[in-house]
C-alpha cells in the first residue's frame, strides 16, 4: 500500500514540475515575442532623449534654412541674374543646399534608428560640410550679381544687401546647430556603444564586423547624396536635350539608386555572388568619374564647363572617393560573409 502511495505521490510532483516547466516555456516564449515586438518598434524610432534632441534641432536647421533659402531662391531667380552665365548655376546649387537639408534629416533619424555611431559622426561631418558650403554661398552670389557687363548696378546693390543678410543667417544657424550636434553626438556615442554592447557582447571580432557594416551603411547613403547632386548639375548646367547622354543620364539616375539598394540586399543577406555584380559596378563607377573629371578640363570641352567647372569638380572629386571608400569596405564585409555576424545583426536592427 506504501509504495503505491509514494507512486501516486512522485507522479503528482512529476505532474506539476511538468507543468511548472510548460508554464515557464510559454513564459518564457511570451518575453520573446513581446521583446520581438520591442524590437520592431524601435525600428521606427528612439525612446532616448539625445534621440529626440538630435532628430528636433535637424528639423528645426532644415525647416528656417529651407525657408531662407527658398527667399533666396525666388529673390535670384526672377531677376535677370539668373539667365547670365554665371547666374544660371545658382538656382540649381540653391536646390542642391534645399535637399542637402532633407537628407541631412533622414540621416539623423537613420542613425538613431539603427543605433549607428559610424552614422552619428558622418551626421555631424555633414552639416559641418553644410556650414562650409553655406559660407562659400556668398562668393557664388557675389559672382552672379556682377553688374559690370548688365548695366544693373542698382538691382545688383539691393539684392546683395538682402541676400547677404540672409545668408549670414543660414550661416551662423548652421554653425551654432553644429555646435550642439558635437555635444548630442557625443552623448549618443556612449550611449549607443553601451546597448550595442549589450546586445552582441564583448567578443572583439563581432564586434570589430559589426563596425565594418555600420561603415559602409553610411558610405552607401552618402554615395546616394553625392551621386545624385552630380548627376542633376551635370544634367541641367552642362547638357542640352539633344546630347547623346542626356537621356543615359536620366536613365542612370534611378539605375544608381538602385544598385545602391542592392548593395544593402546582399550585404546584409551576405550573398557573394550579388556583391561581385556590385563590385564590377562599383569599378565602372571609378573608370565614370575619372572621365568626367578628365573632360572638364579637357581644353576641348573648355567651353561647355566654364561656369560650372569648380562646383563639377568638387562633387565629381568626392564621388570618386566615396566609390573607392566603397570598394574597401564592402570587401572588409565581403570577407566576413559566414562569420557569425549575420544573427547578431538580426538581434540589432
Amino acid at each position: 500500500m506504501l509504495p503505491m502511495l509514494e507512486d501516486k505521490k512522485m507522479s503528482a510532483e512529476s505532474f506539476v514540475d511538468s507543468t511548472s516547466f510548460d508554464g515557464e516555456q510559454q513564459s518564457s516564449h511570451k518575453m520573446f515575442e513581446c521583446n520581438q515586438k520591442t524590437e520592431f518598434r524601435f525600428n521606427f524610432w528612439s525612446n532616448s532623449m539625445n534621440s529626440v534632441y538630435l532628430i528636433s534641432l535637424s528639423i528645426f536647421e532644415a525647416i528656417i534654412v529651407i525657408a531662407l533659402e527658398a527667399v533666396i531662391f525666388s529673390k535670384f531667380y526672377h531677376t535677370a541674374f539668373s539667365e547670365n552665365n554665371l547666374g544660371l548655376g545658382i538656382p540649381v546649387y540653391l536646390m542642391i543646399f534645399i535637399f542637402s537639408q532633407v537628407f541631412q534629416v533622414f540621416l539623423a533619424w537613420d542613425a538613431v534608428r539603427a543605433q549607428n555611431t559610424i552614422q552619428v559622426i558622418s551626421f555631424l561631418l555633414f552639416n559641418l560640410c553644410c556650414f562650409i558650403y553655406a559660407v562659400f554661398q556668398f562668393k557664388q552670389i557675389a559672382d552672379a550679381l556682377d553688374s559690370s557687363n548688365l548695366g544693373m548696378e542698382q538691382l545688383a546693390s539691393s539684392l546683395a544687401f538682402l541676400i547677404n543678410r540672409l545668408l549670414i543667417v543660414i550661416a551662423v544657424i548652421t554653425g551654432v546647430c553644429e555646435l550642439i550636434y558635437c555635444y548630442i553626438g557625443a552623448r549618443l556615442y556612449q550611449e549607443f556603444g553601451w546597448k550595442i554592447y549589450k546586445k552582441i557582447g564583448a567578443d572583439p571580432e563581432i564586434r570589430n564586423m559589426y563596425r565594418w557594416y555600420q561603415i559602409i551603411l553610411t558610405i552607401l547613403k552618402i554615395d546616394f547624396f553625392f551621386f545624385l547632386g552630380y548627376s542633376i548639375q551635370y544634367l541641367v548646367l552642362v547638357l542640352k536635350a539633344g546630347d547623346y547622354e542626356f537621356a543615359l543620364t536620366i536613365v542612370a539616375i534611378p539605375l544608381t539608386c538602385l544598385f545602391l539598394l542592392l548593395a544593402v540586399y546582399s550585404i546584409r543577406r551576405e550573398s557573394r555572388w550579388l556583391m561581385s555584380v556590385f563590385f564590377l559596378g562599383m569599378f565602372a563607377g571609378i573608370a565614370y568619374f575619372i572621365f568626367k573629371i578628365y573632360r572638364i578640363y579637357d581644353p576641348s570641352q573648355r567651353q561647355k564647363y566654364i561656369y560650372v567647372k569648380e562646383v563639377l569638380t568638387f562633387f565629381a572629386s568626392v564621388s570618386l572617393a566615396l566609390v573607392v571608400l566603397t570598394i574597401a569596405n564592402a570587401f572588409m564585409c565581403f570577407i566576413n560573409f559566414g562569420k557569425g555576424l549575420k544573427p547578431h545583426r538580426k538581434i540589432i536592427i
